[in-house]
This record gives C-alpha cells, sequence and structure tokens, in this order.
C-alpha cells in the first residue's frame, strides 16, 4: 500500500516536472508581423485588413477600407506565410501588428524601424496623443461635456500569442515628432481576438466613463467586437514604466493601445515603438519542498537499501 502511494506521488512529482519544464524549454525567436494597409492623411484609420473588391460590398462605396471582415480583398502582411493575415484573424475590426513570442526571455519591438530592417518595408505604426484618452479639451481648447474620451480613429490594435506561459512586460515611446512630443500611452489587454464579420465603424469613442451612457475602461469588447474578455490595462505606459501581464501558452490575446492626455483624436499623431520583454512564471513554493522532500525519500530509501 505504502508503496503504492509512493508510485503515484513520484509519478505527480514527474508529471509536474515536465509540465515546468515544457512551460520553459527554448523555442523559436520572436516574431514580429505587419499590415501592409498605409493612409493618405495622419488623422486617417490605418490597419484596415481588407479593401473593397467593387461598389457592391457596401452600398455606395467603391473604394476604400473593407468595414466587414469577411468580404473584400486581403491586404498582404510582412512576416506572415504568402502575406496571410495573423493568426488565421477573420474579425472586422482593423488590426495593425501581430507577435509570436517563443521562450521566456524573448524580446521584441514593434516600429515601422524593425519592420523595414526585417522586411524592407516600413510599415505604419503610429497613434494619436488622445487614441487610449484625450485630454478633455475641443480643438478650441474648451473643455468637453463628456470629460476626457478615447477614440477608435487612432487607436492601434496588436495580437500577441506566446509558445509558453510567460510574463510579457509592454514598454511604450514616440518618435519624438509632436511639439511638444506625448510620452505617456494607455494599454487595454484583452483576452481573445475579435471574430465579428458583421459591419464595423471606426467612428467613435470609448473608454469614456463621463459619456451620457458611460464606457468604462473595463469594458469588454468596446469596438463592437466578439469574443474580448477584457482582463486589465494602465493608463500610465512609456518607456520605463511598463505594463505586465500573464500570457498563457497557445492563447491570443489582443492589445489596445494609444496616447493618453495629450490630444484629440485627430491630432497629435506620431510614430511609436513598443518594447516588449518577457520572463518566466516562478515555479510555486509548494513544488520546490515537495521536490526537496522526495529527493531526501529517495536518498533516503538509498542508504537503508546499502545498510541491508
Amino acid at each position: 500500500m505504502q508503496k503504492t502511494k509512493l508510485t503515484k506521488a513520484i509519478a505527480l512529482a514527474v508529471t509536474g516536472a515536465t509540465l515546468v519544464v515544457g512551460a520553459t524549454s527554448a523555442n523559436a525567436a520572436a516574431t514580429t508581423m505587419y499590415n501592409t494597409f498605409t493612409t493618405a492623411a495622419a488623422s486617417d484609420t490605418d490597419g484596415w485588413t481588407r479593401i473593397y473588391d467593387n461598389g457592391t460590398t457596401s452600398p455606395g462605396v467603391a473604394t476604400g477600407p473593407e468595414s466587414q471582415g469577411n468580404k473584400g480583398t486581403v491586404v498582404p502582411w510582412l512576416g506572415t506565410v504568402g502575406g496571410a493575415l495573423p493568426f488565421d484573424y477573420t474579425g472586422s475590426s482593423h488590426l495593425n501588428w501581430a507577435l509570436q513570442l517563443g521562450s521566456a526571455g524573448d524580446t521584441a519591438t514593434i516600429s515601422a524601424a524593425d519592420s523595414l530592417a526585417k522586411y524592407g518595408t516600413a510599415a505604419e505604426i503610429d497613434t494619436g496623443g488622445g487614441a487610449w484618452n484625450d485630454n478633455g479639451l475641443t480643438t478650441a481648447g474648451v473643455a468637453t461635456a463628456t470629460g476626457p474620451t478615447g477614440w477608435k480613429h487612432q487607436t492601434d490594435i496588436g495580437i500577441i500569442e506566446s509558445d509558453v506561459s510567460q510574463f510579457v512586460t509592454l514598454n511604450l515611446t514616440t518618435l519624438g515628432n509632436q511639439s511638444p512630443t506625448f510620452s505617456r500611452f494607455g494599454v487595454t489587454v484583452f483576452d481573445g481576438i475579435d471574430t465579428n464579420t458583421a459591419n464595423y465603424s471606426h467612428h467613435g469613442s470609448w473608454n469614456a466613463p463621463g459619456a451620457a451612457t458611460p464606457k468604462l475602461f473595463s469594458a469588454s469588447n468596446p469596438f463592437g467586437t466578439v469574443g474580448l474578455t477584457n482582463i486589465g490595462f494602465s493608463d500610465n505606459v512609456d518607456g520605463i514604466n511598463g505594463y505586465s501581464f500573464l500570457a498563457e501558452a497557445g492563447k491570443k490575446y489582443s492589445i489596445y493601445l494609444g496616447g493618453v492626455g495629450f490630444s484629440q483624436w485627430s491630432a497629435g499623431v506620431d510614430g511609436y515603438a513598443l518594447n516588449v520583454t518577457t520572463s518566466a512564471v516562478p515555479l510555486p513554493g509548494a513544488v520546490w519542498l515537495f521536490g526537496t522532500a522526495l529527493a531526501g525519500f529517495i536518498g533516503t530509501r538509498r542508504r537503508s537499501h546499502r545498510t541491508v
């Protein structure tokens, strides 16, 4: 009976050790992926994943970005096989970049410079100084009735997937092309990716708790998407202050980011660099204690065997 219990304990220990090793084993290096859609003006929404084939997909509109994710010609991507959409993305919302992470300790940078260096084309990686939450003023400097409000137009959206369970930390910096420049970002992380294939509108606000119908920072699917569960956010991300979350192996996470408190969505647009670092999930103390006790027990058994 005691031998049976010991066998089960060892089996559990070995299984647990295998899971831990598997969660920190070496994997492929990080891969950055970029949408090649570009805009005519800085204040236009970028990141559209499809364009119209003709005027029949949307009455009265012959050309331009596709606002229904299952129609139109797919915009080629950089860093994916054959230029396909990353992670089999089928959603309607715009999507600017994607990132595949490997083992703990991987680092990556999302930026136009990274896109140019790796793929020979500089992707449009920029956002507005008030995209995540503006300064609560009109263009004339008068306070708005609803106070600070985020805007869909210039919010950038990305997807991150990790091969292993690990902590992911996000830091953001601008290129400094604004005068004065903005340096404070907001980041919201959602579990899942958009699967909506109905009409999508990039017009309007989000992150607006002061609106007549409050739009909370903690809301899921704030852009009318499907499948996004809000798991956390921060309104104080920059080159020093990061936002961290636990990325579970094989899960996809949507990252919504933009400037905070600098301007309205149509002004203060600047390029940015998203620096991503990772770290391993520490083993629970109980695992180490169990492993130590097990090793001691095995050592005792071996010593007993020698004295028999």
